[in-house]
């Protein structure tokens, strides 16, 4: 009889059946793993994204005050709209304050105003402008020699960034609240030796609320400030010029008749900042003295239309 010369190879080498079954089950098992680990993968790709979705459509109103030592950085934001005012002296730390406020998908922020070309108010918007998208670049126009100046407007151009000039009657909205430049006019003509003799001047106000930043903005030009035309009462006052004994007046702090003042100042400082007079005169009118070398981070909350709360 003929015999089949592969018939004993395939016995001896032919699996058996039970071995069979016990890798069909092991593709079985590993589809399903492949099914459960991709739904589980959906499944937390949607929490973010409703995470994102709500978060840039029900977040309150936030005013911060950062702490960058000697300097200014003020933050406004709701939702994913973002405005920052001046960046203190110091990138890395600047950069802490944004990572700590800011969630780390949102890599823009709409509008940056530099209200003066001076070192403690733009050295940190320059990491800033490198490591997320701006919109808009809001200045003064003032011009300084310094090398941060020049590296300020080197990265604007490299990024092309749209700079537009700060001038009275400018409004930034964001949401229900607007930002007003009030200062400076129209007609200013830059003063290059005094940079803070320009320095802008902006109030927001969100219903019956109200925050006026003064970036450093000196005494002697207060009375530039004081026309029918400029409602300058608020309920928080960011104090120029990190408390200098030439900012700030007794006439100004009438005008603004603030609830409570903040001032953005370096503790043990080579200034003397904030100053004895300038802490006098808010004592005087009973006014409540944030300052950010005791505080640290101010950060205002608004809740609603009505009120804004102080979140420390």
């Amino acid at each position: 009889m003929f015999q089949d010369p592969y018939s004993k190879i395939d016995a001896e080498t032919r699996l058996p059946a039970r071995h069979g079954k016990f890798s069909m089950t092991k593709v079985d098992m590993f589809s399903k793993k492949s099914i459960y680990f991709l739904l589980i993968s959906l499944l937390v790709i949607s929490l973010i994204l409703a995470g994102i979705i709500w978060h840039s459509q029900n977040q309150k109103l936030k005013i911060i005050f950062f702490d960058v030592g000697q300097g200014d950085a003020v933050m406004i934001s709701q939702g994913q709209n973002q405005i920052l005012i001046d960046g203190g002296p110091s990138g890395q730390k600047e950069m802490e304050k944004l990572g700590k406020y800011i969630p780390f998908w949102d890599r823009k922020i709409e509008i940056v105003i530099a209200t003066h070309p001076d070192q403690d108010h733009i050295g940190g918007l320059i990491d800033v402008m490198k490591n997320y998208k701006i919109g808009k670049v809001i200045d003064n126009s003032t011009e300084n020699d310094s090398q941060v100046y020049k590296k300020y407007l080197e990265i604007i151009g490299e990024k092309n960034i749209e700079r537009l000039k700060g001038r009275e009657g400018m409004n930034i909205k964001i949401k229900d609240a607007d930002l007003k430049i009030i200062y400076p006019s129209l007609t200013l003509v830059n003063n290059s030796k005094d940079t803070n003799a320009d320095s802008i001047v902006a109030k927001l106000t969100y219903d019956q609320n109200s925050f006026l930043f003064m970036g450093d903005f000196p005494l002697e030009k207060e009375g530039a400030l004081f026309s029918d035309k400029f409602d300058l009462s608020s309920k928080v006052l960011k104090v120029s010029h990190h408390g200098s004994k030439n900012a700030t007046s007794q006439e100004f702090l009438n005008k603004v008749s603030p609830t409570d003042a903040i001032i953005s100042v370096g503790k043990n400082n080579s200034y003397g900042h904030p100053a004895g007079e300038l802490l006098e005169r808010l004592k005087a009118k009973k006014i409540n003295i944030l300052r950010t070398d005791e505080k640290g981070d101010v950060e205002y909350i608004c809740k609603n239309l009505f009120s804004c709360q102080m979140a420390n």
